[in-house]
C-alpha cells in the first residue's frame, strides 16, 4: 500500500528524511544498487540505508532486483534494489479542439502506450466527453499499466493556479456542459489536473527541447487553435489568474481571426493536415497558405516578443509539418517590426508537446505527493 508523506509511519522524522533521500537516487539512476554502492553514494551509514530500503519495500516504491553475476568472485552476491516504476503510472492528455494525445507513463516517465485521435471537430461536450472516455480507457486497460495515481489534461483555456478553468474562448461549451467535472469523476482513485495547453507544451520544451537552458523564450502553438506561453528568467510566467500570453482574443493581434481565415483558405475536399504535410514537402500552393496564416499572427507575435525579448521563439501546433515554411515566413513578417532579429524555429519535442508537458505534471504531482520527493 502507497501511503502520502503526511500518514506514512516510520520511526522518526530523520529516518523519513534518509528513506527519501534513498527512494530519490533509485529513482535517479537506471540501474540497481546495493546497500554499500547506497551508503557511499547518500553518505549514510549501512544500518541506516537497511532501515531506509526495508520501510521503502513495504510502502511499495522499492524492489529487490536480480543480482549481477560477478565473474572470479566466489561467495554469495549482494542484494540489489531498485526503485519499481510499476508501481504506480502517470497520464498526459493534449484535449484539443481538433484531436486528442495521451501518453501512459510509468514511474520513471517511460511511455508504456501512446494513442491519438483526429477529429473533424470536437467544440460538442457531448462529443469531447465520449471521445476522452475512449482514449482513457484504452490507456489505462493497457496489460502491466499499474496503479493510475495522476492525470494530467492539457486544455484550449485559462486555467487559474488552483487547477479551475476560469475560461476558454475556443470550448465554451466543454465548461458548460461539465467537462471538467465529468473527467474528475473518471479517475475516482487518481489525482486529476488541468493546465493551459501552451504552458504545458513549453513545460515540455523546456525539459527536453529547445527551452533547455534557455532563460528567456516564447512559445506559439499555431494552427486552428493559437496560443502562446513563456519563460521569464528561466520561469514559466503564469500571471495572477493564469492568463499570460492569452492575447488570442484581442483583435489588434489578428489572432481572434487567423484560425477561421486559415480555414477559408484551404482548398475544397482537403483539410488543414493536408495541407500542411504538403507544404512541408514543397507543394507551393500549400506554402502560400501557410504563409498566409504567418502574416495573420504576426502582428501579435511581434507585440509578444516586443514585450518579453526571448532569446528563441519556438513553433508548435497544426503546423508543425509545415514547420520550416512557417517560421520562415514568421521570422520575415515579424523582422521589420523588432529592434533586434530573433531566431524563430520549430518545436523538438513535436506534436506530443502538450501531452509531454502534461505527463511531466503528473509525475511532478506523485513526487511530490505520493512519493515524499522535493
Amino acid at each position: 500500500m502507497h501511503e502520502t508523506l503526511s500518514t506514512m509511519s516510520t520511526p522518526g522524522a530523520l529516518r523519513l528524511v534518509n528513506s527519501r533521500a534513498i527512494l530519490d537516487e533509485l529513482f535517479r539512476v537506471e540501474s540497481s544498487a546495493t546497500v554499500t554502492e547506497l551508503s557511499h553514494t547518500v553518505g549514510l551509514s549501512r544500518p541506516t540505508v537497511e532501515a531506509s530500503l526495508a520501510d521503502l519495500v513495504a510502502e511499495g516504491w522499492v524492489r529487490e532486483a536480480d543480482a549481477i553475476a560477478t565473474p572470479n568472485k566466489a561467495g554469495r552476491r549482494a542484494k540489489r534494489f531498485e526503485g519499481d516504476a510499476s508501481a504506480g503510472s502517470v497520464l498526459g492528455v493534449d484535449l484539443g479542439l481538433h484531436g486528442i494525445v495521451g501518453i501512459l507513463a510509468d514511474l520513471r516517465g517511460e511511455e508504456i502506450t501512446r494513442v491519438e485521435e483526429v477529429y473533424p471537430d470536437l467544440a460538442s461536450a457531448d462529443q469531447a466527453w465520449a471521445s476522452v472516455q475512449d482514449v482513457v480507457h484504452r490507456l489505462t486497460s493497457t496489460p502491466g499499466a499499474g496503479r493510475l495515481l495522476a492525470a494530467t489534461f492539457g486544455v484550449p483555456a485559462v486555467v487559474d493556479r488552483s487547477g479551475a478553468i476560469d475560461y476558454t474562448i475556443a470550448v465554451p461549451q466543454w465548461v458548460e456542459g461539465r467537462m471538467p467535472g465529468r473527467i474528475h469523476d473518471l479517475f475516482p482513485d487518481a489525482t486529476t489536473i488541468f493546465d493551459n495547453d501552451a504552458k504545458l507544451a513549453a513545460t515540455a520544451e523546456a525539459m527536453w527541447g529547445r527551452f533547455h537552458g534557455v532563460r528567456d523564450a516564447l512559445y506559439l502553438v499555431m494552427g486552428r487553435q493559437i496560443g502562446a506561453a513563456y519563460l521569464v528568467d528561466g520561469a514559466l510566467a503564469r500571471g495572477a489568474r493564469g492568463a499570460a500570453g492569452e492575447v488570442g482574443g484581442l483583435a489588434s493581434t489578428g489572432w481572434p481571426s487567423a484560425p477561421a481565415r486559415l480555414e477559408a483558405r484551404i482548398p475544397s475536399g482537403s483539410d488543414v493536415e493536408s495541407v500542411m504535410v504538403s507544404a512541408g514537402q514543397g507543394d507551393r500552393a500549400a506554402a502560400e497558405v501557410v504563409c498566409a496564416l504567418a502574416e495573420d499572427v504576426a502582428i501579435g507575435v511581434a507585440q509578444l516578443v516586443a514585450t518579453i525579448d526571448p532569446e528563441v521563439v519556438v513553433v508548435g501546433g497544426e503546423v508543425l509539418p509545415a514547420a520550416e515554411v512557417f517560421c520562415s515566413a514568421l521570422a520575415a513578417a515579424v523582422g521589420p517590426a523588432l529592434r533586434h532579429p530573433v531566431d524563430v524555429v520549430p518545436s523538438t519535442v513535436g506534436r506530443d508537446a502538450v501531452a509531454r508537458g502534461a505527463l511531466a505534471r503528473s509525475l511532478t504531482h506523485v513526487r511530490e505527493t505520493h512519493m515524499g520527493l522535493g
